[in-house]
């Protein structure tokens, strides 16, 4: 996900899919300095709120409710 969706999906709060797992919601997005660079990483919260995980955004998608 590029950081707009983040942003978007993250106030949105909606479930998100990470890793085959489905997630209650992206809590944060983090940013870290790394060297001369800016990473971005998203904070996602577990579907009974209990712990959270932080990953790399691009493996981040969201979940598709079908109709």
């Amino acid at each position: 996900m590029t950081n707009k969706e983040l942003k978007e999906a993250m106030m949105s709060e909606e479930s998100i899919i990470f890793d085959g797992a489905e997630y209650k919601c992206i809590s944060a997005i983090i940013y870290r300095k790394s060297g001369n660079k800016i990473k971005i990483r998203a904070e996602l919260m577990d579907k009974n709120a209990h712990s959270v995980i932080i990953v790399n955004p691009d493996k981040v998608e969201r979940k598709h409710i079908q109709t």
